[in-house]
């Protein structure tokens, strides 16, 4: 069987990338999509309208903004290999479609969301339409396949300065859809992926024994996933990793901790810096003591953090410790702008996104779901660093910050008390 994907000029602002360059699970989305077909036993040819498709015969039709794994594509063509009308994937309504829904154009009902994926048969495809034309045609005429993901549930405990207090439901299928249009849906399906591509690993390689360690009475981890390890990597003894994919020529220094996360060929992870629920682009680096949870980095990108936390950052972004791309709504959920149009993602805690090429310094704060445009340059104003000490400052007498210097209180603001010196 093949499969047509057809073209749609969507690009994810604000990296403006094909969509087949978009970073999803360590490869780019092209990579990735065709090799699930491919696995599936779906040959694949890129069109551009539907005058590059065949007036009839049995054959798969989507864009090539939707994202499958290769048990999704198993499962429909089996489904709709028993329908004699043409057929549409729809997944059953659930934790595994509801984590990436918000942002998607999908079509829903009470038990189901439908996606662009038609499997073609005994209908005429009309000549001389785009994908946005040729979906509406088939919509209205195919059947809906129905498949249920089934997916296993992992609590993570959602910790906010406001309410609601909770968790999230983080869904654990490998039979997984998307309707990638914006960064969001980035953030979000590589939260999945390690977890999808460790599976799919164990599957193609039967023969090697999933090993699992007790972790105690931890109710939302009880055990410690095997890894899959690249060739050449360097770990240093005291590293820790756990349920993630490590590429060729890695590197962990001293107390580095990688969790859940896909980390492609020659990353560099410098002393006690950790990384949970992330996906890792070629030949980035951190510097020590950084902290990354649930964020997605492009390749050749320079990372400091405290904690970053359900972010993007494109190819070869330098940010520093200073910057906070700021992940916790308080007073309602997170809002992003979606061609140009500020639209609610109904979700609590998501970080922000960086475009390429970026060069983020110190004393930047980015609300939650913000985007900075490719290329953007922030550096520090002279004043805003120290650059000079008082020679022979006296034991207890308050010093403030004032015009890059550290000068005594008492010169600066004589009639200021400051709430931290008991008077």
């Amino acid at each position: 069987m093949k499969v047509y994907l057809v073209q749609t000029g969507i690009a994810i602002e604000p990296l403006g990338d094909p969509m087949a360059d978009t970073f999803l699970g360590g490869e780019t989305m092209g990579t990735a999509v065709e090799r699930a077909y491919t696995e599936a036993d779906v040959s694949v040819e890129r069109v551009s309208t539907s005058d590059d498709i065949p007036l009839k015969g049995d054959y798969l039709l989507a864009p090539d903004n939707l994202f499958l794994t290769r048990s999704c594509v198993r499962a429909f063509s089996e489904s709709s290999g028993q329908k004699t009308n043409p057929g549409r994937l729809a997944l059953l309504r659930g934790p595994a479609v509801d984590y990436l829904r918000p942002l998607m154009e999908v079509t829903e009902d009470e038990d189901s969301i439908s996606f662009e994926l038609y499997r073609i048969r005994g209908i005429e495809i009309p000549r001389g339409m785009d994908w946005k034309e040729l979906n509406a045609f088939l919509s209205t005429r195919a059947e809906k396949i129905a498949i249920d993901p089934k997916p296993k549930i992992e609590l993570i405990p959602q910790s906010r300065p406001g309410p609601p207090w909770g968790y999230i439901d983080l869904p654990r299928t490998t039979l997984l859809a998307a309707d990638i249009r914006h960064w969001v849906h980035i953030v979000w399906l590589n939260h999945l992926l390690p977890w999808v591509r460790l599976e799919e690993y164990w599957e193609d390689h039967p023969g090697l024994k999933r090993s699992w360690r007790s972790r105690g009475s931890n109710p939302y981890r009880r055990a410690a996933r095997r890894s899959v390890i690249g060739k050449n990597c360097r770990i240093h003894p005291t590293a820790y990793v756990e349920g993630s994919i490590l590429g060729d020529c890695v590197s962990m220094g001293p107390f580095t901790c990688v969790r859940d996360s896909i980390i492609s060929d020659g990353v560099e992870i410098s002393d006690h810096s950790k990384f949970q629920r992330c996906v890792v682009g070629e030949k980035c680096h951190t510097l020590n003591d950084s902290y990354f949870i649930g964020c997605t980095f492009y390749s050749g990108s320079t990372l400091a953090s405290f904690m970053l936390r359900n972010s993007v950052l494109g190819r070869r972004v330098f940010i520093t410790s200073g910057v906070m791309f700021w992940d916790e709504a308080i007073e309602e959920p997170v809002e992003v702008i979606d061609r140009g149009q500020s639209v609610a993602t109904g979700r609590w805690q998501l970080g922000g996104c960086a475009g390429h090429e970026c060069i983020l310094g110190t004393r930047a704060i980015f609300l939650p779901g913000r985007a900075v445009p490719n290329r953007t340059m922030i550096v520090m104003r002279p004043e805003e660093g120290v650059v000079k000490l008082p020679a022979h400052a006296k034991r207890g007498v308050p010093h403030v910050y004032h015009q890059g210097n550290i000068q005594p209180l008492e010169q600066v603001l004589p009639d200021w008390k400051p709430l931290e010196i008991d008077q």
